[in-house]
Formats: structure tokens, C-alpha cells, sequence
């Protein structure tokens, strides 16, 4: 067993700190659970974040980039296979032009990949088998200079890459939250592990109409040719908000597809007993604000169209949700009415898009 000052001491304060600058959203959901969990989780997460981070490094070539990725997936598996000869993680912190926070957890690749052996055995199995699914998908969709392909095919390529950034964690959670010692009835886990990837899509749903003015300009598309084509619109009238109409049949389409996904992660959510409530209130915050989030894009579409620049709800509404959350942690028929609330909007969609 590797030595648990990795888990502790000064790498838990250090890793606390990275969680805060990759994940605002999270970092308080994640606080909030258990001890065990807080630490299990915001470990996986930051392991998350670092595959993203190699994924996301679109200023190298994409078969060096899927050979990062193996080396990643080697290291999860064991961490003694990890070269301090030849660290490509840091060697790609030294060459890529990403944020200064994500460079720092390349950099401390070592560590992290070296903590998950601090685990229990179960623990483990969890954290390796999801992500190393996440990195096998992310070969799949690795663009680079050499594979300058900046927009997926379909919708169908967007489901199968949703499941593989997102769906994961997802089953990676539902693993953890639903170990015998919580003693979660077995129906309650049959709807949970039912509704598991949707959790992690619909959250990723709701990140890709979101930043998707801005991924324009860092070069990349996330939405499917294949909706652009059914409404005519191409990616430079898409692009350069050339047809509002058009634009907003689109946006309006992505966005009952991702309510659908929160309204399963409404169902995951409602089957974790309240006795279990820091796990709840992990589940509540995120799928709220993402509700939220929904509901001022539509009211206010024409106008993130024509910005260009990511969708954010106010620090008045987060920190709304972040109190009525703690009750809602304690009543299913108080968290469904949360819900409702932050779905009200000022149009009808069906009438747009058909």
C-alpha cells in the first residue's frame, strides 16, 4: 500500500484548491458529502479533469494526444507504470497553450494517479473501470492539428461522446453512493444505476449549449451537423448567429433533449433515501442550477445567440438554490417544487421547432 500522505495532509490541501479553480459548480457539492466520499470523489473528479485537459489540448497533434491518453489509462491501472523518465504529462503542461490551473495538475499527474491506490479495493475497481471507459472514449473524439475536425457528425456521435465525458461519471457515482454500508434499498438502486448515465449527460447537456457561443471561438463545435442540416442552417450562418430563426430552432431542439436528461436525474436524485442527505444535496445543487441555467437561456435566446460568450445565471439565483437545496435534501415533494419553479419560462417551445 502507497503511503496515505497522499491523501492527506498537504496533496488533500493542494487538491482542494485545484477542485475550486477547475470546478466552481461542484466544489461545493462535493465539500458537502460525507468525509469518505468528499475525499473519493473530488479525487475521481480531479482525475476527470485531467483527462479532460489532455482531451481539450487542441494545439497538438492528435495521435500524440491519443498516445497521452494510453499512458494515462496505464498509470490509472497502475501507477507504477508511470515513466518519471519521460513525463508526457508535464512535457504537455510545457507545450500547450491551457490554463495555468490545468497545467499544474499535469504536473502533479504523479500524485494523483498514485493516491487511488490509497483506496479501499472497491473504491478502486470504481475509480478505474469509469475512467479508464472516459479515456477510451476520448480517443475516439481526439482533434488535434494534425485532425483538425472542429464539429461532430450527429446526433447519434453527440450521445456516444456525452456518454463517454459524462454518462461515466455518472455510473462511477452511482457506484460509490450505493455501497452496502448505505444500506440504499434494492429498488431504490435498480432506479438509480436506471438513471445514472443520464445524470452525467444531462449535466454535460447543459455545458455544451451553454459554452457553445464560446467554443466557436477557441475552434471547436460540439453541435451535430446533422441538426444544423434538418433546420438548413449552415455552420457559418450558425457560427456568425446569421440566422437567428434558424438558430433558435436548433438551440431549442438541444435543450428539450436535456431536460429530459434532468428529468431522470430528478428520478436518480428522488430515490436516495433523505437519511442520505449530503449525497442528495450533491445531486440537488448541480441538476437545480442546471434547470436554472435552461430556463434563462430560452428567455433570453436571441440575446446569447448575438453575445458570443458563455451563458452564466446570476450569483443571487446560485445562491438561492444553494440554500432552498438543504431543504430540498430532506423532501422529495420540496425538491420536485424547487424544480417546477426553475423550469417556469416565457415561451412555448413545441410550436418553434415544429
Amino acid at each position: 500500500m502507497i503511503d496515505s500522505k497522499f491523501c492527506n495532509g498537504e496533496f488533500a490541501k493542494n487538491r482542494n484548491n485545484w477542485l475550486k479553480e477547475v470546478s466552481r459548480t461542484f466544489y461545493p457539492s462535493i465539500k458537502v458529502l460525507p468525509s469518505d466520499l468528499c475525499c473519493y470523489v473530488g479525487h475521481s473528479y480531479l482525475l476527470c479533469r485531467l483527462l479532460d485537459t489532455i482531451e481539450d489540448a487542441y494545439d497538438i497533434p492528435a495521435e500524440e494526444k491519443k498516445d497521452i491518453l494510453n499512458k494515462a489509462i496505464e498509470c490509472i491501472k497502475d501507477p507504477m507504470k508511470f515513466d518519471r523518465s519521460n513525463d508526457v504529462f508535464s512535457a504537455l503542461a510545457d507545450k500547450s497553450d491551457i490554463k495555468e490551473y490545468e497545467k499544474i495538475i499535469l504536473r502533479n499527474s504523479f500524485h494523483i494517479f498514485e493516491c487511488i491506490e490509497t483506496f479501499p479495493e472497491n473504491v478502486r475497481k470504481s475509480i478505474r473501470t469509469w475512467t479508464v471507459e472516459m479515456a477510451e472514449g476520448m480517443k475516439k473524439y481526439s482533434f488535434g492539428t494534425d485532425n483538425p475536425k472542429v464539429q461532430l457528425s450527429t446526433m447519434s456521435e453527440l450521445e456516444e461522446y456525452t456518454y463517454y465525458v459524462a454518462g461515466t461519471v455518472g455510473k462511477l457515482l452511482s457506484e460509490l453512493y450505493t455501497d452496502a454500508k448505505y444500506k440504499i434499498p434494492k429498488e431504490k438502486i435498480e432506479l438509480m444505476e436506471k438513471n445514472s448515465i443520464a445524470f452525467g449527460k444531462a449535466l454535460q447537456y447543459v455545458n455544451i449549449i451553454k459554452d457553445s457561443r464560446m467554443d466557436f471561438k477557441e475552434g471547436r463545435c460540439f453541435i451535430p451537423k446533422d441538426i444544423l442540416d434538418k433546420y438548413s442552417c449552415s455552420f457559418e450562418e450558425f457560427k456568425d448567429s446569421g440566422n437567428t430563426e434558424k438558430i433558435r430552432k436548433i438551440y431549442l431542439e438541444l435543450i428539450i433533449k436535456a431536460e429530459e436528461y434532468l428529468d431522470n436525474s430528478v428520478e436518480y436524485t428522488g430515490a436516495i433515501p433523505v437519511r442520505l442527505w449530503r449525497i442528495r444535496l450533491f445531486c440537488i445543487w448541480p441538476v437545480t442550477l442546471a434547470y436554472k441555467t435552461l430556463t434563462g437561456l430560452k428567455n433570453n435566446l436571441d440575446d446569447f445567440i448575438k453575445d458570443n460568450s458563455t451563458y452564466k445565471i446570476s450569483r443571487t439565483e446560485v445562491k438561492s438554490v444553494l440554500k432552498n437545496g438543504y431543504i430540498a435534501a430532506f423532501s422529495n415533494w420540496y425538491f420536485k417544487k424547487m424544480i417546477k419553479k426553475n423550469k417556469i419560462y416565457n415561451i412555448d417551445l413545441l410550436p418553434l421547432i415544429h
